[in-house]
């Protein structure tokens, strides 16, 4: 019959003899480490399964074209041109002094506007500083709604208008026949007008006033039958409010 003591003591000669026959240098493996070699951990990845999510619909926008805004680019600096030859005063109106002109094809920067009386002040082109422009023949380009207004100077004193330039009396002798002789005297008195400030001219025969005219008047006439070799002194001078000019004559007869 086999001792139950005898098992203890065979179980360390059983052991005694297994460590024996192991390879010099290789440590026992424990049984937990060789559980794990024999059985290698394979990680097997799992798709998770759930509700299947239905995707919420986006939202979507349609550009409508819009109308195209064309800036037109305008000059920085407004300039005034002409359609007429136009003087430039140094205020508004033929009682202040005359200090140049805007001709046609010429160009002024604008640096003022007087509206009430419809005028421009530009630089002056035939001098220094500024002067005014009357607006009747005027066109302005460029950016005016920053102009400043300005306010009409003090009015000048007046001042004597100039006299008439190249004064001279065209005669026609037109003879009458019979006796005695007589002729008839046609007589055209011409002049240039350079005053810019007479309210008119006063024509003169033999130094006596013969007729007045308008302003800007450069021409009159006159005729007499008279018999031949009658001196006749011609004059012509321009006035104003405050005096006359020099008076410019000539003398002529027939034939």
């Amino acid at each position: 019959m086999f001792s139950k003591k005898l098992f203890p003591v065979l179980i360390v000669l059983l052991a005694a003899s297994l460590a024996c026959n192991l390879p010099a240098g290789v440590p026992p493996t424990p049984a937990a480490e060789l559980q794990t070699s024999a059985t290698p951990q394979v990680l097997v990845e799992v798709p998770v399964t759930g509700p299947t999510e239905t995707p919420s619909p986006v939202a979507t926008f349609t550009l409508t074209p819009t109308a195209t805004i064309t800036l037109t680019p305008t000059s920085a600096v407004p300039m005034v041109s002409v359609s007429e030859n136009t003087n430039c005063r140094t205020g508004p109106g033929v009682v202040y002094d005359l200090v140049g002109a805007l001709l046609v094809g010429e160009q002024a920067v604008v640096v003022g506007k007087y509206t009430v009386g419809n005028y421009w002040i530009i630089n002056n082109s035939n001098g220094s500083g500024t002067c005014w422009l009357w607006g009747q023949y005027v066109t302005v380009t460029g950016n005016t709604l920053g102009l400043p207004e300005y306010a009409p100077p003090p009015t000048p004193t007046p001042q004597p208008p100039l006299p008439p330039k190249n004064f001279q009396v065209v005669k026609n002798c037109i003879p009458i026949p019979g006796p005695p002789l007589k002729f008839n005297y046609v007589m055209i008195l011409k002049w240039e007008d350079q005053a810019d400030n007479e309210t008119g001219y006063k024509v003169y025969v033999n130094d006596t006033l013969s007729k007045t005219l308008d302003a800007d008047v450069i021409q009159s006439a006159f005729a007499a039958i008279l018999p031949p070799g009658v001196p006749f002194k011609f004059g012509v001078e321009a006035f104003n409010s405050t005096s006359s000019s020099a008076r410019k004559s000539e003398t002529v007869s027939c034939p």
